[in-house]
C-alpha cells in the first residue's frame, strides 16, 4: 500500500511538471487531464531515449525528480493555476473518490493478466537492469514488441527500493479518466440536461470502468489499458470546449502528441492517426506549423523506432516488409513471419489451425471466426461498428445527415480503425476502442436534449447514477476486494506479487544460465534471463547479456516454437 502510494505520488509529480512545462513552451491549451497525459508522453519519450544508453533504475528516477524540482521555478504561475483548478473541482474529486479508492484496493492484488506473466514484467526487468539489449527478441519473440510504456513502468517501479516492481501507471491514468469523465458528465448535465453527448460520454466512461476493474489491468504493466483508453479519449476529446469548431492548429497539438505516443505504446492504435490527418487536411495552408508539428512527432516516434531496430533488427516488428538492415542480432525473417502469423491467425481461428488461418482469405475464415464469438453483445457491436458509420457517410452524401468536421473526422477514424482491426487481428480486445466509438456514432450527429426541471439538481441525478455504477462494480469485484482486504496486513507496505509455485529448469547460452518454466510458459517476476522455451541456436554476441543475442551462423532459417498458447498475443 505504502509502496504503491509512493510510486503514484512520484509519478504524478513528474507528469504534472513536465506536462505543464511543455504546454507552456509550445504554447498550446490544455487542462488537468491533458496536462497529465502530455506529461506522461513527454516523460516516456525522455525515458526511452535514456534507455538506449542506460538501464532505467532508481538513479534515472532521481535525475527526473531533480529536473522536475528545478522546472518548478519556471512554472510557478502555471502550477498555482493548476492547483486552483483542482480546488474548483472539489465536488468532482469527491464523487470520483469511491471509484479511485476501489481501484486502489484492486491494484494491491496480484495481477492475473496472462501477458503480464508471459513477457510484460520480464520486459520491464530487462529495461531496469540493462540499456536496450541488441537482439533481445531472439531470446523471446515477445520482447521485440517494444511497447513504449514499459520504459516508464521501469522508471517508476522502485524495484531498487522495495525489491519488487510497483506498477502504478495504469492506476494513475484510470484515476485521471474517472475525474475527467465525471466532470464532463456534470458539465453537460448542468448546462444542457440529458443530451446525446451525455449518453455518449457515459457509455465511454462505463467501458473504461469495465476494462479497468474486470480485466486485471490496474496492477499490471500491460500496455492494453492505454491502447484502448487513449484512442477513446482522443476521439471524444474533439468535443471538448478546447476544440470548438474547427479550432486553430495550435489547439490540436495535444491531440497530435497523444496520437504519436499511442502508436509507440501499441501498433494497434495506428488508425488514430487518421484523425490527425483530417486535422492536417483542414489546416493544410499552415505549412510552416505543420512541418514543425511533424518534427515534434518524430521526436516521440524516432526513439521508439531505434529501440525496435536494436531489439529486433527490424524497423517495425513483427512486420517483415521493411527489411533494411543486416545486423548480426537481426531476428531471422522466418521467425518474424511466424510471430506475425501467430497474431493474425490465432485472432481469426484460435487453435492448431492458426498458421493456416493466417493465410486464408476472408471467405474462408470469417464463418469460423463468427461462430467462435460467444457473446451476442460482441456480435452486435461488430455489426453496428461497420453499418452505422456507413449510414452516416451515405446520409451525409445525399444530404439527409449533416456531419460537421469534428463528427466526420471521429466517425471516419473509428470506421477505418474497425477495418484495420478486422483485417489484421480480429480479436475484440485489440480493436475495442474503435468498435465502441463507431458503434456510438449516431450519438454524435443525432442531437437531442432533455431539459431538467429548474428545481432538479444535476448533482442529485449524477449522484444516483454514480451510486448505481459503483454498487454494480463493487458487487462484481466482491471476491477480489475480499481477498485483498483479508490480506491487508501483508499489503500495508507492498502490493501482492504473483502467487503460485514456479518451477524452472536451466540451460546455458555462452556460459550464461537461462531459466525456463516447466509447468507454464510464463516467467512471471522471476529473475532474468528467463524465456518460455529453450533455444540452443542462440548465442551471446559477446561475453555479457548487455552485448545481446544472435543466432549461430548458417541457421537463420530456424523458426522458434513461438506460440504454445498464443499469449494471448499482442499487436
Amino acid at each position: 500500500m505504502i509502496a504503491l502510494l509512493f510510486s503514484c505520488i512520484l509519478s504524478s509529480f513528474i507528469f504534472i511538471v513536465f506536462g505543464i512545462f511543455i504546454s507552456k513552451i509550445l504554447k498550446f491549451p490544455t487542462d488537468f487531464t491533458g496536462t497529465i497525459f502530455i506529461g506522461l508522453a513527454v516523460s516516456n519519450t525522455i525515458t526511452t531515449i535514456l534507455s538506449l544508453f542506460f538501464p532505467i533504475n532508481i538513479y534515472i528516477l532521481l535525475v527526473f525528480l531533480l529536473c522536475s524540482t528545478c522546472l518548478l521555478f519556471f512554472i510557478k504561475k502555471e502550477i498555482t493555476t493548476f492547483i486552483r483548478s483542482l480546488k474548483n473541482k472539489k465536488n468532482i474529486i469527491l464523487y470520483s473518490l469511491p471509484f479511485v479508492l476501489l481501484a486502489f484496493i484492486i491494484s494491491l492484488g496480484a495481477s492475473q493478466y496472462y501477458d503480464t506473466g508471459l513477457y510484460q514484467i520480464q520486459s520491464v526487468k530487462w529495461i531496469e537492469k540493462y540499456a536496450v539489449v541488441p537482439g533481445l527478441a531472439n531470446l523471446h519473440g515477445r520482447f521485440g514488441f517494444n511497447n513504449n510504456i514499459f520504459t516508464i513502468f521501469a522508471l517508476t517501479s522502485l524495484f531498487d527500493l522495495f525489491k519488487q516492481e510497483i506498477f502504478s501507471i495504469n492506476f494513475i491514468l484510470f484515476s485521471v479518466f474517472v475525474i475527467y469523465f465525471i466532470n464532463r458528465l456534470y458539465v453537460i448535465l448542468k448546462n444542457h440536461g440529458i443530451t446525446n453527448l451525455f449518453i455518449f460520454n457515459l457509455i465511454v466512461f462505463v467501458t473504461i470502468l469495465n476494462l479497468s476493474y474486470f480485466h486485471n489491468l490496474l496492477s499490471s504493466p500491460s500496455p492494453e489499458f492505454i491502447s484502448i483508453t487513449f484512442p477513446m479519449f482522443i476521439l471524444t476529446r474533439v468535443f471538448n470546449p478546447i476544440h470548438q469548431g474547427k479550432g486553430s492548429l495550435q489547439s490540436y497539438i495535444s491531440v497530435f502528441i497523444l496520437c504519436a505516443y499511442s502508436l509507440t505504446v501499441k501498433l494497434a492504435t495506428l488508425p488514430v492517426f487518421i484523425l490527425a490527418i483530417c486535422i492536417i487536411i483542414v489546416h493544410y495552408s499552415e505549412i510552416r506549423k505543420l512541418l514543425w508539428i511533424c518534427l515534434l512527432l518524430s521526436v516521440i516516434i524516432l526513439p521508439w523506432v531505434v529501440r525496435n531496430i536494436i531489439l529486433t533488427g527490424w524497423i517495425v516488428y513483427p512486420f517483415s516488409s521493411l527489411d533494411l538492415f543486416t545486423f548480426d542480432w537481426k531476428v531471422p525473417i522466418l521467425n518474424v513471419i511466424s510471430e506475425k502469423e501467430s497474431i493474425t491467425g490465432w485472432a481469426r481461428i484460435p487453435g492448431e489451425q492458426y498458421v493456416a488461418a493466417a493465410h486464408m482469405n476472408i471467405f474462408e475464415w470469417f464463418t469460423t471466426w463468427w461462430h467462435s464469438i460467444h457473446k451476442i453483445t460482441y456480435k452486435i457491436l461488430f455489426l453496428t461498428s461497420l453499418f452505422l458509420p456507413l449510414v452516416a457517410f451515405i446520409g451525409h452524401l445525399i444530404k439527409k445527415i449533416k456531419l460537421d468536421f469534428q463528427t466526420f473526422a471521429i466517425i471516419f477514424t473509428a470506421f477505418i480503425g474497425v477495418l484495420f482491426w478486422f483485417m489484421l487481428a480480429p480479436n475484440f480486445r485489440f480493436g475495442k476502442a474503435f468498435i465502441i466509438i463507431a458503434s456510438l456514432s449516431p450519438l454524435l450527429y443525432f442531437r437531442f436534449k432533455i431539459k431538467l426541471y429548474r428545481k432538479t439538481d444535476p448533482i442529485f441525478i449524477l449522484s444516483i447514477l454514480l451510486f448505481i455504477l459503483f454498487i454494480d462494480i463493487a458487487k462484481n469485484n466482491r471476491s477480489i476486494i475480499k481477498k485483498v482486504v483479508s490480506d491487508t496486513s501483508n499489503n500495508i507496505m507492498k502490493p501482492q506479487i504473483f502467487i503460485g509455485k514456479q518451477e524452472f529448469i536451466t540451460y546455458n547460452i555462452s556460459g550464461i544460465k537461462i531459466y525456463v518454466p516447466t509447468k507454464d510458459d510464463r516467467c512471471f517476476d522471476h529473475c532474468i534471463p528467463c524465456t518460455p522455451y529453450p533455444d540452443t541456436t542462440i548465442i551471446l554476441r559477446n561475453y555479457s547479456l548487455q552485448s545481446g543475442f544472435k543466432h549461430k551462423e548458417n541457421i537463420n532459417s530456424q523458426i522458434h516454437p513461438i506460440i504454445r498458447t498464443w499469449g494471448k498475443g499482442n499487436f
